[in-house]
């Protein structure tokens, strides 16, 4: 007997579920990666907000800024989530206590099995203030809900905030990993994206070119060369 075909579900995101022949691999935990001002976590809301705006529902995880400031920010974008939280389409849990371990343990599993689509906003903010291997045994149960509920799940990291083994170990550990850089280029900021790694997907391993307009990221389907 053949193998069961891995199921592709579209991000909505114009060019993007091209580069990936259809959309992100279901059952994927996603490890989002890159500096500060690089949009690695703009496109990681954006695509969460397409989600839910086609019918979808999501949770949330914020261990750094209050649900207020996150709704300010996607306000820049003329994102507005007010009636998907009315809907129970978006939630936000706030894990911002000394008791994140615990709360994130109980909702992780809780909202996957909601058919919900998990944000964790932000690893590194985690890794800071708890155990190192307590966070790994999060990611890991992570990675089993998934396996087991499915969804497309994802995880803000900032590059440079930890050491080369916590960035390769995590890296490891995710279904697929996802570069973003920013370079200052002729007075003005180049910025693209890297698909490093995407398990149950076919890729182009190149340098993928965005612009960050009004309303999000935007992909440059007129490619340029990498």
């Amino acid at each position: 007997m053949g193998s069961k075909p891995v199921k592709l579900v579209k991000t909505w995101i114009e060019g993007f579920d091209e580069m990936l022949g259809g959309g992100l691999p279901d059952k994927s935990v996603i490890l989002m990666l890159g500096e500060p001002g690089s949009e690695y976590d703009t496109f990681a809301q954006q695509l969460l907000y397409q989600h839910a705006l086609k019918g979808g529902k999501v949770a949330y995880f914020t261990s750094f800024r209050s649900p207020e400031i996150i709704r300010e920010d996607f306000e820049t974008f003329g994102w507005n989530i007010s009636s998907l939280e009315e809907a129970n389409q978006w939630i936000f849990v706030d894990v911002r206590s000394p008791t994140t371990s615990q709360t994130l343990e109980k909702e992780i599993p809780l909202r996957i099995k909601e058919d919900r689509w998990i944000l964790i906003d932000s690893l590194s903010s985690l890794l800071l203030v708890q155990e190192y291997q307590s966070v790994l045994k999060l990611i890991e149960l992570l990675l089993d809900s998934a396996r087991k509920h499915g969804g497309i799940h994802f995880l803000l990291l900032t590059q440079g905030m930890h050491g080369p083994q916590t960035e390769m170990t995590l890296q490891y550990l995710a279904d697929g990993v996802i570069e973003f850089i920013a370079q200052e280029v002729g007075g003005g900021i180049d910025r693209r994206m890297r698909i490093k790694k995407m398990r149950k997907a076919v890729y182009a391993p190149r340098l993928i070119p965005f612009s960050l307009t009004e309303h999000g990221v935007t992909i440059e389907t007129a490619v340029r060369i990498a």
